[in-house]
């Protein structure tokens, strides 16, 4: 096989990572600056046309596709890099709900409980990670009342994944945090996403633009504790 040319491996690691040309650019649109990426342009680079695109959209892309910058512009070194992307650390704060919501800096996190991590986890999960307790039963049957999850927020959820989100609520734009399962909307060239509950008793949240909420981070992690049913 020859040589891969820049329209090769984008297409290669976006099809390897299992998202669609709209997939990738909504993923693209939610990081860093956020600035809106159309799934044309997508195709744009994965055409016979370019032979690659700006530095900026180029970061955006290899942290949501988890490859080297260095292989997706020029086709050097390895396709994914081989070292941990993050310093490992062997555990992550436990925050409160409101302590999620406030996007606590690390210095303000080091006096709080913390939840251990295994080696593979710990390797992986960025200096942002943290935990928190489940308080509802939105999440029910696989997420519990004192469930314990983790949370990156550099992790870019793809579609059908569990996020934690803040939202802006009621009149008063007081800001809330959930945990629910992620679905993109991607119509009529919408950039919101759907909070969906696994319970029936608890309702479907549509956010329509990023002034109604945001996501906070993805779930890496779940732990929960063993049921004695009586």
């Amino acid at each position: 096989m020859g040589t891969l040319t820049f329209t090769d491996r984008i297409k290669k690691a976006r099809r390897e990572a299992g998202l669609s040309q709209n997939a990738l650019a909504e993923a693209m649109s939610q990081i860093l600056d956020k600035k809106k990426i159309s799934r044309s342009a997508i195709a744009q680079w994965e055409s016979s046309k370019t032979n690659g695109i700006e530095a900026a959209n180029l970061l955006k892309a290899t942290r949501v596709l988890g490859v080297t910058p260095d292989w997706l512009q020029f086709g050097e070194g390895q396709m994914r890099a081989k070292q941990s992307r993050f310093p490992s650390s062997n555990s992550v704060p436990l925050l409160s709900y409101a302590q999620a919501i406030n996007c606590m800096e690390k210095e303000e996190k080091e006096n709080l409980s913390k939840i251990g991590l295994d080696e593979e986890l710990a390797r992986i999960a960025s200096p942002h990670s943290f935990a928190l307790v489940i308080h509802d039963t939105s999440m029910a049957p696989i997420f519990r009342p004192d469930d314990i999850i983790i949370i990156d927020p550099t992790v870019v959820p793809c579609p059908g994944e569990y996020v934690v989100a803040k939202l802006k609520e009621n009149k008063d734009k007081k800001e809330v945090l959930v945990f629910r399962k992620y679905r993109p909307l991607f119509h009529n060239g919408a950039d919101g996403f759907e909070l969906v509950a696994l319970s029936e008793d608890w309702n479907k949240i549509v956010v329509h633009n990023r002034g109604e909420g945001e996501i906070v981070g993805t779930l890496i992690e779940h732990r929960c504790k063993r049921r004695i049913h009586e």
